[in-house]
Order: C-alpha cells, then structure tokens, then sequence
C-alpha cells in the first residue's frame, strides 16, 4: 500500500532545493542558485506539515549541484557546486554553516586541486568530511578539529557522477560512472580503494549519470540506475573483499515509455521500502520530464509505482529527498512548493534505537549526555545520484510533554560516531536541552532516520540532580525524626488521645507539603530504574545473527529505449540552474566543453584526468588509456570533423611543448591551417572579459568555423 503527501501550509520564502536536517530538528534549505538559506522549524506538536520558515545568514557562495553534509558537532559543510550564482564555474571553494551562530565560514580546499564542481561526498564514522575531484582519480579528507584537508588515496577509476554511500563494514561504495559496468569502495582504515565487482547490467547512461545507492535495514545496498535497471550489493565479511551482486527489479515503465534515474533522489522510510523518483529516458541519454514516484520493497523484491508530489513538475533530478525525525519524508523540486510523504506501515522493532542511559532529571539551557544502542540508524537515509547529500544517520533527540501534545527538540552534538548499523555497541552524544522548555514531566526518546526508540520519563526541572538528591536525604531525615515523634507519644499512656490524634493530623499536613516536584522526581527514579533494568535484558541480533536474505526473484523486463538524434539529445543534457525562467549565466566555452567531457567519461575506461593547464589559455584535456574511445562518444558539431575530445587533446599537447604565457608557439605546434581549442577558449574568454556576461539559454555551444 503506497503512502500519502500532502503540501505544507506555509510556502518557503523563495524556491528550496538541496534541505540539510539540523541536530535540533529544525530544516535547513537553500534558495535555487542563490546565496539566500532558510530554515523550516515544526509547530509545536513537531508537526513539520504546519511548521514555519525564517530566513538565515546569507553564505558566500551561492553554489548548486555540490557535496554537503551534517558533522558530528553539528555544524553543516558543503563543498563544490556545478554552478555559482548560476553560472557554471565548477567552483572550487567549501564553507561551513554554524546553526548557533548562524554564520557561514569560508574553508580552505583540498591542495592541488583547480576545481571541484559537482562532487560526490560522505561523512566517515569519526566526523571527517570525504570527496572526489570529478574528472580525476583524486580523493581528499577535511578535517573539521584541524580545518584543514588531507589527500586520501586516488580511486581505481576516475571520479565520475557517482553515488558514494557508506556500507556498515566501514567502507564508501561507488559505482564507477567512469568505467561501467565496475565498483570499488573505499576501506577508510587502510586508506585504500578496492575493487567491488561489477553490476550485472550497466546502470550507467551515456552521459556518465545514475541514480541513488541507498542502504537497505538488513545490510544491502539497492543501486538505482539511470538506464532503467537496479542491482543490489551485498558487501563481504572483509572489507577488502570484493562483495556479491544480484539484479533487482526493472524500474517499470509508465504508459509504455522506460524510466531510469538519471541523477535522482532516494530516500530508505521507517518501514524499510525506499522512495525514490525517476523519469523517462533516452538515447542518447538526457534529462526529461515528467517525474515520476516509485516504492522498492525489499521484502518482495519489486518496484511498484506511487503517486507522485505535487511539486515534482520539472526533471528528476531537480528533487530532494529529506527524511524527517517524524518519520515523514520532505520533498523539495527547485519550487516554491514543498511537499510531505507519510510512507504506510511501520519499523522492524528491532531496528529501534534505544535509550541506555541518561539522567533523571535536566535542566533548561543545560547540556547531559545520552548513551544508547544504534542512535545512529541503519541507514544514510537520504540520497541522490552525486551531488545533493542530505544523509541523516545521527540522533536526534525530543521531549513530549506528559499533560499536552507539545515537543520539544533538544540541539546534539558531540556524536561519538557516525556509523552504521552499529548492534549492540552503546554509542552517545551530547545533549542540550533548549531554555524555552517549561519545567514539568516528559517523555525523552532518541530518533534515528525517522525511527523513534521508546520514551523514557524525565524531569525538567532547574535544580541539579545532586541538589534534589541532598534535598530528598533531607527531607526522609526529617519523615524519620516525625515517625520516632510519633513512636514515643504513641508509647505515653499518659498523654491523651487528643493529644496523639493532633500530632498525627501534624504529620499529615507536613507530608502534603512536601513540594510536588521531589515526589516527581522520586517517582522518576523509580520508574527509570525498572526501565533500565528492562533494556539491560533485552536482546539485540548481532550483526552475525542477521536473517539470511532470501527475496523472490526481481521482475527484470527488457527495455525499449526511444532512440532520439544527437541534436535533440543535446538540448536536454544539461540541467537548470534557474527554474524561474531565468536563462543561465555564459561563462566561457571553456566550461561547456569540460562540461561535456565529463559526460563523455563513462567511455573513458576510468583512466580519464581533465586537468587545467596552467598557461594563460587555461586549456582542458581528457587524457585517457584509449583517447579514441573516450572521443568517440563526445558530441560533435559538424559531421566528419573531430570531436571535441580529441580536439583538446591536441591543445593539451601543444601547451605541454611550451612554457607558460607562449601562446603563440602553442598555437604554431598544433597541425597546420587549423587553430587549435585552446586558442579558440582563449579567445572567447578574452570576448568574455571584454563584455559584460549575458543571460542565456544554455545550450551546447556550436564550434567556430576554422581559421
């Protein structure tokens, strides 16, 4: 049975794309291609579908298409863009956000590198930040503690559009869109990339792109493709093992026309299914409307097709995917409208996260330390094919009020990890619980991913622990001293019974003034400490113990995929950095052409490396083991002349045969009567320099004619 959505009542400021969920419950969204950040804050009942928007502090850039994520302090990093302020720059720059200050920092990059772009990126277990540089088979770490960037090892194969998704085994896995149909992953505590088979059909399209690889609650991962097939990866007992895969399920077809994930969002629900949106496909392969909703079912091992948003009235890949501590997932399409998907059914319960210990009482403005079993979840959450990462896998934790229907989000940090599927192994996290909290009785839960463990009764109150416990030694002294009072009157047959009735009426009166809040407290003692010894005995499957994985067999289809000429599959091979009517901003013919030969790279045979030069006519080259066929996919201008990969090779040649800012000679080592690219890029950024920069609708740019 499919879920519901339904639009949230209060419209965002300005069109929302890639969302952040911060540690206090709150949703932190950017403005399409512009520096603007709001931030969505639920009602008072946490109900996000009435929740209200306020506008945040402005960043630096105003990157799209970028790698970003939650650190374990809390603060947000995002790294890259596609475009800058919509123009297409390949940005090389990173920020950081920090939601109590609520302001933006500018980081420094990875060194060496001339670019960054549109990369893929993940947040390893200890808190430290990893992404690729797109074009090349380099890897860099940053550091949040040290705020500085560390060289990790270079991939197998070049660093495409690809998925990067952590596995619980402590390894990122990557399907190659450099070289098809081929995996690695990375083993984070041998530094190292390793092979990870191959998929069994290729699920990478012809301009390098694929869908979401989205982490399933019994340990596999579900790889969405972009041609219209799926396959699910079943890492191995040692990391360094290349692991097994299996075919899933054919993505179906809507009124006769395939689907495929063509750089789409995903997104694991509480239930264990997996949302995620694709649209209709090609070849060549090109972004196209419309965008269409499906639920993969682990258990039955089939796709089937949903309802799809409101908002999802553009291309696939201009939706995000956010899940929700109310275990609803937000959708955002680059629109002012956002909508809410309520997914059917509910967790496994024992993929609950639970409480194992924290304190009786707390206090406002004041932070406690929580510990507990698999807070963390069992899954990233949330996905997309490489640059919209909105993963969730950390705790957040909220207390709802034992006399109304309030909740209260308290702000974590401090996680002592950032892994997966953690068992039995008791993690923690610092929590601090917000001022605005009345004192009174709650129920205090930790949520991973939508999945909210058992309530714990807790006190808010403004006196330490240690204050309440002198004050309860205190007052049981003084309830011992009464009692002894009363023994000896009792014991004296000579005072009258008025006497003795007065003193007891005595007691009574004092024992009712006794302040609510300590019988409260003792209370919570009392039923925390039955609680504890509750989960003390609970049993966990251990990672050993997992069920075996027997699904039915997938229902695979052979597809008919529309054929469609190189002309009209170019239009729609770019995505929108505007979805207002705006036209993207030109640059350069320099960027185009990189561009494209990053949609040329998954006929590369992963040895691909754009690098730029560093002589004045910054020249681009694809350098690869079989040049001929990395150039025999790239688009061409004009039958029978080269293509533009091969064109750039030659430039590169020529500029490595002189020295910087000898132009001239580069251009007398190309072949003879024909100006090489570089010279052509030199001259239309010199154009560029000389004009101001036009808004128009970006298109793959035609060559100019010959000199």
């Amino acid at each position: 049975m499919a879920g519901t959505w339904r639009t949230l009542t209060n419209l965002p400021p300005a069109q929302v794309a890639t969302t952040l969920l911060l540690t206090d419950g709150t949703v932190l969204a950017q403005g399409m291609s512009t520096n603007k950040w709001y931030r969505l804050t639920p009602d008072a009942s946490g109900d996000y579908g009435n929740g209200t928007w306020a506008t945040m502090a402005d960043s630096v850039h105003a990157p799209l298409y970028y790698a970003s994520g939650v650190l374990r302090d809390g603060r947000v990093i995002v790294v890259g863009g596609e475009y800058d302020g919509g123009a297409m720059v390949w940005l090389l720059g990173a920020e950081m956000y920090d939601p109590v200050a609520n302001t933006w920092t500018t980081l420094p990059t990875p060194a060496g590198w001339f670019q960054i772009g549109d990369c893929p990126g993940c947040v390893l277990p200890d808190g430290r930040f990893m992404v690729g540089q797109v074009g090349t088979s380099q890897t860099a770490i940053y550091d949040p503690v040290t705020n500085a960037w560390t060289a990790a090892a270079n991939k197998i194969n070049s660093v495409g559009e690809e998925s990067w998704s952590l596995l619980p085994d402590g390894t990122i896995h990557a399907v190659d869109c450099s070289n098809p149909p081929n995996a690695e992953k990375y083993v984070i505590a041998a530094n190292t990339w390793v092979a990870a088979g191959a998929t069994p059909r290729v699920l990478v399209d012809s301009i390098s792109e694929i869908g979401a690889s989205a982490l399933l609650p019994d340990g596999r991962l579900f790889v969405i493709g972009a041609a219209g097939f799926t396959a699910l990866y079943t890492f191995p007992a040692i990391a360094n093992q290349p692991g097994t895969w299996a075919e899933g399920p054919t993505i179906p077809a809507v009124n006769g026309s395939p689907n495929g994930a063509v750089d789409a969002p995903a997104c694991v629900m509480p239930n264990g299914k997996v949302l995620f949106t694709a649209g209709p496909i090609t070849s060549p392969a090109q972004f196209l409307t419309p965008t269409y909703a499906f639920e993969y079912d682990p258990e039955a091992n089939t796709i089937s097709a949903v309802p799809a948003p409101a908002n999802s009235t553009g291309e696939a890949y201009l939706g995000r995917m956010l899940m929700l501590p109310s275990g609803e997932v937000l959708y955002t399409a680059c629109v002012n409208g956002v909508e809410l998907y309520t997914p059917d059914g509910s967790p496994d319960p024992v993929w609950f996260p639970t409480i194992t210990d924290h304190p009786a009482s707390v206090r406002p403005n004041r932070t406690f330390t929580l510990a507990g079993r698999q807070i963390n979840g069992l899954t990233q959450g949330a996905y997309y094919g490489n640059d919209a990462t909105e993963a969730t896998n950390y705790p957040l934790v909220r207390l709802e009020s034992q006399t109304s229907s309030d909740v209260y989000y308290c702000r974590t940090s401090g996680f002592s990890t950032m892994g997966l599927q953690t068992g039995t192994v008791v993690h923690t996290c610092d929590v601090l619980v917000p001022g605005t909290v009345p004192l009174g009785g709650y129920y205090l839960s930790v949520v991973a991913n939508g999945i909210s463990s058992t309530g714990q009764t807790v006190n808010v109150s403004n006196k330490w622990f240690k204050e309440l416990k002198y004050e309860i030694i205190e007052k049981l002294e003084i309830i011992d001293d009464m009692k002894l009072k009363r023994i000896v009157e009792i014991g004296d047959l000579k005072a009258p019974r008025e006497e003795v009735k007065l003193t007891r009426e005595s007691d009574i009166d004092f024992l009712d003034r006794i302040h609510d809040e300590w019988v409260k407290t003792v209370r919570t003692l009392a039923v925390n400490l039955d609680r504890a010894n509750a989960q003390l005995g609970r049993t966990f499957i251990a990672p050993a113990e997992r069920p075996a994985v027997g699904p039915p067999p997938p229902e695979i289809e052979e597809l008919d995929v529309p054929v469609v000429s190189e002309e009209v599959a170019r239009r729609g091979q770019e995505k929108r950095a505007f979805n207002d009517g705006r036209e993207e901003i030109e640059v350069s013919q320099e960027a185009h052409e990189f561009h494209e030969m990053i949609h040329a790279l998954s006929r590369s045979g992963g040895q691909a490396n754009l690098r730029k030069g560093m002589t004045t006519r910054a020249t681009y080259a694809i350098e690869a083991s079989d040049v001929g066929s990395a150039a025999e996919g790239a688009d061409t201008r004009d039958t029978g002349k080269a293509t533009k990969a091969t064109k750039a090779t030659k430039a590169s040649k020529a500029s490595k045969a002189t020295s910087a800012g000898k132009a001239t000679k580069a251009t007398e080592a190309t072949s003879a009567g024909k100006s090489t690219k570089a010279t052509r890029a030199t001259k239309v950024t010199k154009a560029t320099k000389a004009q101001p920069a036009k808004r128009v609708r970006k298109q793959a740019p035609e060559t100019p004619p010959d000199e």
